[in-house]
């Protein structure tokens, strides 16, 4: 699914902070970050991460997966903007489900990765299938996924968001945000797995989920400050500089004929 604003160029005419949908997107932002960590929640006592990951784990992706079908289905996931207001474009009923299908194919396609990473870093290679699966999962979905619903399907599109250093858009600061904060964390956790502590939180892949999901939140507040944040105090302030700087015009404007007549009257 392509972004409605997916290059700096788009929308020049408008102000950089309304280029999307403040409020709307500020919500969904919270409500994003509301459903990864429902997610977490168990259904019954005994289905938890400790006794039953692989189980636990599908519960949870499901319940991110569904969020992700109903935002591409209905394609409001963030910067579909018209102006400095948002409204679904109006899509047949095929597209809706293509848009679903493809964030379904492209989330699997990153799991895939994110599994053969996982072994090449020193995942159970002959054993724990459906837990190194069911956390790369949740990893994809939490990371990868709000790219997939953001960028262009391009390889230049994702390189220029996750991989340059660039001057980037607003989405692609989000996708960005989202990939590299719960990437980093989730890398990070990887740390206490072999440590000779022999606690049951350390066996595989309880600090990978861990980490997934605690830097899901970093990402909520990371991207909050970075996408909403920074550019409305920027905005206000180049606003701001640009009424002072309008202000000395006009007294200079309005100076002018006063300093010329008394001039001549000291003439």
């Amino acid at each position: 699914m392509v972004s409605e604003l997916h290059s700096p160029a788009s929308h020049t005419s408008l102000p950089v902070h309304k280029q999307y949908p403040i409020v709307f997107n500020g919500i969904q932002l919270g409500l994003g970050g509301l459903v990864s960590a429902l997610a977490l929640v168990s259904p019954r006592k005994s289905l938890n991460l400790y006794d039953n990951p692989a189980a636990y784990l599908c519960v949870s992706a499901s319940i991110i997966l569904a969020y992700y079908a109903v935002l591409a289905f209905f394609d409001v996931y963030c910067f579909k903007a018209r102006g400095d207001s948002w409204r679904p474009r109006a899509r047949p009923m095929s597209a809706r489900i293509s848009s679903v299908l493809s964030m379904f194919g492209s989330t699997l396609a990153a799991t895939l990765v994110i599994a053969l990473g996982f072994v090449l870093f020193g995942a159970p290679l002959t054993t724990h299938y459906a837990e190194t699966f069911t956390a790369a999962l949740n990893v994809s979905l939490l990371a990868v996924t709000p790219a997939i619903l953001t960028l262009k399907p391009t390889f230049g599109a994702y390189r220029r968001a996750l991989l340059s250093a660039e001057q980037k858009s607003i989405p692609e600061k989000w996708a960005a945000g989202f990939f590299w904060c719960t990437i980093t964390v989730t890398w990070m956790s990887a740390y206490f797995i072999p440590m000779d502590w022999e606690r049951p939180w350390q066996k595989w892949p309880i600090p990978i989920i861990g980490g997934a999901f605690l830097g899901n939140m970093v990402a909520v507040f990371f991207v909050l400050v970075r996408c909403f944040v920074v550019p409305i105090a920027r905005a206000d302030f180049e606003e701001t500089q640009s009424i002072q700087r309008k202000m000395a015009r006009d007294y200079e404007a309005q100076r002018g004929p006063v300093t010329r007549s008394m001039a001549k009257k000291e003439k």
